[in-house]
C-alpha cells in the first residue's frame, strides 16, 4: 500500500468517526432537551475532537454555535407576510398576568434590574434568560443558579421553547405562550395547558405562584 492509498484510508475513517460523533451529539443533545442543530454546529469545526471538546467544554460549543447562527440565519426567507389572523406576541404568563416578549434577551431573576423581577427566595440573583434567536423562536439559558431552570420538570441549560411550556425558576413557575410556535406542549407538559375556542390558553389546575411579581 502506497503512501497516498494509505493516507487517504486514514482520512475517510477520520471522516466516518467525525460524522458517528456528530449524530451521537445530536441524539443526545435532543434527549437533554438541548437544541442539537446549535450543539452539532457549534462542535463540527473541531472535526474528530468534536466530541472530547463538547463533553469537556459544553460553554464553548454553545457560543460558537450561536456566533453560527447569527451568521448563517435559519431559512423561511423573507417573502410577503401570511395574510392569516393576526397572533398575539409570545409572552409570559405569571400569575395571570401577560408579560411580551418584546426585547432581543429579557433576564429574570431576583436582583431589581432583570427585566422580570422574581422577588422569591429559591430564585437568584441572575436566574436566567430568554433570548429570541435569528430563526424567531425563543431560547431560555440558564446563568449558572443556584436551584437550576427546568422546563416542563427537565432541569435544562439550555432549550428552544415552544408554545404551552412550563418554566420553573427555582420554585416560581412560568408559562411560555406562542401561537406562532410548533407542537403546542400543554397536553405533554402535564394537562394544565387547554386551549379555549378562541385559541386562548385556559388553566384549569395551575398552581397559584408564591413570588411577588414587579
Amino acid at each position: 500500500m502506497d503512501g497516498k492509498t494509505l493516507f487517504t484510508l486514514v482520512l475517510v475513517l477520520l471522516v466516518v468517526l467525525w460524522m458517528v460523533e456528530l449524530v451521537w451529539l445530536f441524539r443526545s443533545s435532543e434527549q437533554q432537551g438541548q437544541d442539537p442543530i446549535r450543539t452539532v454546529s457549534g462542535a463540527a469545526p473541531f472535526f474528530v475532537g468534536a466530541l472530547p471538546v463538547a463533553m469537556s467544554a459544553p460553554n464553548v460549543v454553545d457560543r460558537i454555535g450561536g456566533f453560527i447562527e447569527r451568521i448563517i440565519p435559519s431559512g423561511g426567507g423573507g417573502g410577503g407576510r401570511s395574510s392569516g389572523p393576526a397572533r398575539t406576541p409570545a409572552h409570559l404568563l405569571i400569575n395571570g398576568e401577560q408579560r411580551v416578549l418584546d426585547l432581543p434577551r429579557v433576564r429574570m431573576g431576583r436582583y431589581p434590574n432583570n427585566e422580570i423581577v422574581l422577588d422569591h427566595s429559591t430564585v437568584s440573583a441572575y436566574h436566567a434568560e430568554i433570548m429570541q434567536r435569528p430563526d424567531g423562536r425563543h431560547e431560555i439559558v440558564d446563568r449558572e443558579s443556584r436551584n437550576g431552570t427546568r422546563v416542563n420538570g427537565a432541569l435544562i441549560r439550555g432549550q428552544v421553547l415552544r408554545d404551552g411550556d412550563l418554566i420553573t425558576l427555582g420554585g416560581a413557575s412560568i408559562h411560555y405562550i406562542n401561537d406562532a410556535s410548533t407542537a403546542p406542549r400543554g397536553a405533554a407538559a402535564g394537562g394544565n395547558i387547554q386551549r379555549g375556542p378562541q385559541g386562548k390558553p385556559v388553566y384549569d389546575d395551575a398552581e397559584p405562584m408564591d413570588f411577588d411579581q414587579r
